[in-house]
């Protein structure tokens, strides 16, 4: 999911294809095929940790204690790999500080406060298709807003199936009366979303000058200090409040399900899952790596079925039928001969 991840955790779909040189690979059936797989898996099982999480831990604190764990280890191992091969660790030099910190408060601070708070009230499965089927074509739409994408009809086709998609998605938080928790919820997820778009496009120009690890783990270890600071200003005082809720806390944060949430996200999405996807942009190209965002959607849908018992309406799977062919027809090439 997010530049960072893609959780989320991601460089993301706007990494320039010559920032990264293509090498001979395996195709869908080979090594690289295996590792696409595992990087699906991955961050569409990350919706049900998150969901696990928010459930037992304020959705703050939960956010920022991953992010600020995250972005200091994609640190430490560049910095130590740079040693490890003589090289000096690349910087981000200081007039480029203001831009790497409004990035970083759009794709991390932003996205994730928003949208772990708004997983306490939509299903999994529902969340990741709101955030990770709607990214490709809000990423379109506010690339064109920006002058970052050039126009052409099957961009407005997209832009439509998505927005039909997303009406049928909420259609059913709207009526409920007398409780708005979903859609408010809902709409949380959308907003984390377009915070992360927006990030990322005005993070294009920093992708075109530096490494995207480097990139990722500052924007981790940024946002994560700034999700610290809203704990602090918006959960801290209820629990002041609470009197023992902090024993209490501290108990949920160290159960077993939660601590192995936090462990799979950090370690599997934040990690594992974004080191792939940086291996096959590299590989294959942004287009063709980027297709996870119309994979792991369905793979969280499933297992938020399968494990939670989330309903599979008619709604939700004609939305999410929208939202994912709206996501296929924003990654496709403009010229057929650049198909991976």
């Amino acid at each position: 999911m997010h530049l960072t991840e893609r959780d989320d955790d991601s460089s993301t779909f706007c990494a320039p294809p010559h920032s990264f040189p293509r090498s001979p690979a395996g195709g869908w059936m080979g090594r690289n095929g295996l590792l696409f797989a595992l990087m699906c898996a991955i961050w569409g099982t990350t919706w049900l940790a998150i969901k696990v999480g928010v459930t037992a831990v304020p959705p703050l604190l939960f956010a920022a204690s991953r992010f600020l764990l995250a972005g200091t280890l994609m640190l430490v191992w560049m910095g130590l790999a740079a040693r490890c091969a003589g090289r000096r660790p690349p910087r981000v030099p200081s007039r480029e500080w203001a831009v790497l910190l409004a990035v970083s408060l759009l794709v991390i601070t932003g996205t994730y406060a928003l949208l772990f708070w708004g997983m306490r009230h939509v299903d999994s499965g529902l969340g990741a298709i709101l955030n990770l089927g709607l990214m490709p074509v809000a990423l379109l739409g506010i690339g064109l807003l920006y002058g970052e994408e050039r126009f052409r009809p099957g961009q407005a086709v997209a832009i439509a199936l998505g927005l039909a998609g997303l009406a049928l998605l909420l259609g059913p938080a709207l009526a409920l009366p007398g409780d708005s928790r979903a859609l408010w919820g809902a709409l949380a997820v959308v907003g984390g979303t377009l915070s992360y778009c927006w990030g990322t496009v005005l993070g294009r120009r920093l992708l075109r000058r530096h490494p995207p690890l480097l990139l990722s783990g500052l924007q981790t270890l940024l946002g994560g200090c700034a999700l610290a600071l809203l704990t602090v200003a918006l959960e801290g005082p209820a629990l002041r409040a609470s009197g023992g809720a902090g024993a209490t806390l501290l108990r949920a944060a160290l159960s077993p399900a939660v601590l192995g949430s936090w462990l799979f996200l950090v370690a599997g999405g934040s990690l594992v899952a974004f080191t792939i996807y940086l291996y096959l942009v590299r590989e294959w190209g942004p287009l063709r790596a980027g297709l996870y965002a119309f994979i792991s959607p369905v793979v969280a849908l499933a297992l938020g079925s399968i494990v939670f018992g989330e309903p599979l309406t008619t709604a939700k799977l004609a939305g999410s039928a929208l939202v994912l062919a709206a996501a296929w027809l924003a990654l496709r090439p403009a010229d057929p001969e650049q198909e991976p």
